[in-house]
Parts: structure tokens; C-alpha cells; sequence
């Protein structure tokens, strides 16, 4: 028996063919000879914010996929998705950019679970949806989460225009994501962008209830943001969320990722990851933070957890969370390996300083070309790993101003900081504790 071709499995997949004597209007015959395009409203959507339109968008999406792949045209209007649509391989949802609104709506006064999330939700490990991706489109949807990511691979999300949101505007827990040219300015109710993994949440709606994907701990794994501004502020109604942050590492466990060319302002703190857990190779380049916070908070996780590069972060917020409120910048806990490089923390507007930067429970750091001020407080907080297998911490080339302290070193004798070429103005005094200056 021949293959059947796209065009015949295309057609197969057309409510036209079941029921021709009652087909609606979008079944045209323009629209059957389109493999590999076709547009939500072709299917009945309706951009008036009023018409219910999961049904249509997912009817568009699984045409794609039934031919094989494609992409599926949303155009200007906002469309309100009742129910989840869910995303299949080798499909392609493209907006006409921000005039295309996605709003979601829950019933019985349930919030959040994914406005649109990707099928293979009950799948194992990465074995969900793969090569999709959503693009060129708006969020507007305070009672719904926004995109999900879920065992999903190989996934491209792009020009994003984040409006409002009831968590957040993206949230993943997938392998080989590239996120690029997000703008998330608006609200997001918790944490702007997550990196999350499947132990728990990430649910999508059916239309009568939040339903969870297969919880076998995925987690996020080779994700790439980079070319975007995230100055979403988080909370609603004069409220602070607990994560009350622009990037979120939530999930227990990760690693692989690639945040670059970034903004970040509106939430409290930047880039913030949750206590015990763990996050390898992480590459943080070329990003000014306004948040007034901590620019990076990596809190106490596994004491097994490796390698972080930052170079090239610029912070300067534009106000103090509160009069009472220290200046912070980095602070990086319990790692091995770590460099930061070419930094700028500009904390001397504040009415006074905690720290620039803390290194704690760390081995093999470097931290190099960093330029700090302050006001009052510590410019660096060193302390090194007790391991005896741990290796040291190196500063060098960095200047310091406006601080007690520039350098204060939490350490035994057998553990100093090593120190070469660092340069003070207005510090009271330069280092304390044990440093030693290389051989």
C-alpha cells in the first residue's frame, strides 16, 4: 500500500472529512491546500476578548502536527483561551506581535495553571513535545500562569511581550530552551521568569480544574536567555510576593544555562535561587540590574553544587528598597568554582552597606575588575570553604570605595584569601582577616 502524502493525512485530520454535511466555514478549500500554515481564525477564533477560543487554537495545532509540522497564524485581537491549548512537535503559534493578546479565563475562582503549555504532559523525562515554539505574541492574563515548559525539548520562545500574569510570564522545566527577545515589563504575580523542575505545580487547566503533569523531578537543563528586558514588578495590589524576584531558580535541581544581554529591574532582587537546592554551570554575562535588592542571590543549596561565571553586570538601582535596607549586591553560597569579573556595584546611594559582594562556603574563586562602592559596611565578604580539599579564593584588580572595610576575610589561618593589585579609596580599613599576596 503507497504512504499516504501530507496532503491526504492533512485532510484526514479536518472535522470536514467526518462530518462534510455540516462543516463550518473554515473548512474551506484554501484553507486544506495550506500544509504547512493555517490561522486560529480560520477555526472560529474571535480576537474580541469575549469568544472562548481554546478549542479553535487547539484544532489549529493539531492540524499542524497531523501534517507533520507548521505554523499556526494568531492574528491581531485578544483571544480568550478558557481551557490550556497544548503545544505539539514541530508546531510553530506566531502572533502579529504585541496586538496579539492571550487572556485566560478559570472558573469556580481558581488562579493560575498554564494559560498554554505543550503536550506529552504525562510524559517521562524530556519525552513531551518537542521543536516548538511561540513567538511574536502578548500576555495579558492576571488570573492564569503564563507559558509552561513541561518534559518538553528543543523549544524556541521569542519576542514575548509580558502584560500581566497571576505567577509568571514563562516557566520551565524542559531541556534545550532558547528564550530570546522577551519583553516582560508589565506584572507577574510571583517571580517574572522561572527555572523550575516537576515535583510540583506547573499544572495545566481542562477547563473545569487544574491538572498536574507526571511529577518525576525533570528539570530544566540547557536553557539559553539572553536579548531581553525583565522589569516586570511582582505582586499585585501593593502586595510583595515571597519571590519577589525577576529570575527564579526554583527547582531542586539544574544546571547548563546561558543568561546574557540581559535588563532586569522592577522585582526586589535579580537572579534569586532557592535554599537547597542545586544549579552547575551557570554563565551570567552582560547585564545591568536596577532591582534595589541583591543583583544575584544564590542562597545556601548543596554543598556540592559547581561552577558560576559572571563578568560584565552592571548594578544600579535607582532606590533602596526601604530607608532601613542595606546595600547588597552578589551573594554567592556554598560552590566550587566560581569567577566574577568586570563588575560594576554602585551602592553608595544608600544610607548604608551590608556588602558588595559575599562569598560564602566557596572554593577555587576568583573574583577580578570589580569596581564596588559604598557606604559605610564591607565591600567583599570572603570566606572560604573549610574543606581541606577546597582550593582558594583570589582577588585581584578590583578597586573599592566608601567602605569600613574593603576586604573581610571569614576565614582560619589555613584558609586565607589571596590578594594582588587592589586599589582603596575612602576605606577605613583595607583587609581583615588572614590574605596573603601570591608567590
Amino acid at each position: 500500500m503507497p504512504t499516504p502524502s501530507r496532503r491526504e493525512l492533512l485532510r484526514a485530520t479536518l472535522p470536514v472529512m467526518a462530518v462534510a454535511a455540516s462543516a463550518p466555514a473554515w473548512a474551506s478549500a484554501r484553507h486544506e491546500t495550506s500544509l504547512q500554515r493555517c490561522v486560529v481564525t480560520d477555526f472560529g477564533a474571535r480576537g474580541d476578548g469575549r469568544t472562548p477560543c481554546a478549542v479553535p487554537f487547539q484544532q489549529a495545532i493539531d492540524t499542524m502536527e497531523a501534517a507533520g509540522g507548521g505554523t499556526v497564524d494568531v492574528p491581531a485581537g485578544t483571544y480568550l483561551l478558557e481551557r490550556t491549548p497544548l503545544i505539539g512537535s514541530r508546531v510553530h503559534l506566531r502572533g502579529a506581535g504585541a496586538g496579539t493578546i492571550l487572556r485566560g479565563a478559570r472558573t469556580g475562582g481558581h488562579q493560575g495553571a498554564a494559560l498554554i503549555s505543550n503536550k506529552g504532559q504525562q510524559a517521562a523525562g524530556y519525552e513531551g513535545a518537542h521543536d516548538w515554539s511561540i513567538s511574536h505574541l502578548a500576555i495579558d492574563s492576571p488570573d492564569t500562569n503564563g507559558i509552561v515548559v513541561t518534559h518538553a525539548r528543543r523549544v524556541y520562545l521569542a519576542f514575548i511581550h509580558g502584560i500581566d500574569v497571576h505567577h509568571h510570564f514563562v516557566d520551565i522545566a524542559g531541556r534545550e530552551v532558547l528564550c530570546e527577545h522577551l519583553l516582560l515589563t508589565g506584572r507577574s504575580g510571583t517571580s517574572t521568569f522561572q527555572i523550575d523542575s516537576l515535583h510540583g505545580a506547573q499544572t495545566i487547566w481542562d477547563g473545569e480544574r487544574a491538572v498536574s503533569p507526571r511529577l518525576d523531578g525533570t528539570e530544566a537543563r540547557d536553557v539559553i536567555l539572553r536579548s531581553s528586558i525583565i522589569t516586570a514588578t511582582a505582586g499585585r495590589r501593593g502586595s510583595r510576593p515571597r519571590h519577589d524576584v525577576s529570575i527564579h531558580f526554583h527547582g531542586s535541581e539544574s544546571g547548563s544555562m546561558v543568561f546574557s544581554d540581559l535588563i532586569l529591574g522592577g522585582a526586589t532582587t535579580g537572579f534569586y535561587q532557592d535554599g537547597d537546592t542545586r544549579y552547575d554551570d551557570l554563565l551570567i554575562d552582560n547585564v545591568r540590574s536596577s532591582n534595589p535588592g541583591h543583583a544575584v542571590l544564590l542562597n545556601p543549596g548543596r554543598d556540592d553544587q559547581r561552577d558560576i561565571m559572571i563578568r560584565g553586570l552592571i548594578h544600579a538601582p535607582e532606590r533602596p528598597v526601604d530607608d532601613e535596607t542595606p546595600y547588597r549586591g552578589l551573594a554567592i553560597h556554598g560552590r566550587d568554582g566560581v569567577i566574577l569579573d568586570a563588575l560594576h556595584l554602585r551602592g553608595d546611594h544608600y544610607a548604608s552597606t551590608d556588602y558588595a559582594v559575599k562569598v560564602a562556603a566557596t572554593s577555587h574563586a576568583t573574583l577580578s575588575h570589580i569596581l564596588a562602592s559604598g557606604n559605610a559596611g564591607r565591600g567583599f565578604v570572603l570566606q572560604p570553604s573549610r574543606d581541606e580539599a577546597g582550593g582558594p579564593i583570589l582577588v585581584q584588580g578590583c578597586q573599592l570605595r566608601g567602605f569600613d572595610i574593603g576586604c573581610d576575610v571569614l576565614a582560619e589561618g589555613d584558609h586565607p584569601a589571596f590578594i594582588h593589585g587592589n586599589l582603596f579609596t575612602n576605606v577605613t580599613t583595607h583587609y581583615r582577616g588572614p590574605v596573603r599576596r601570591p608567590d
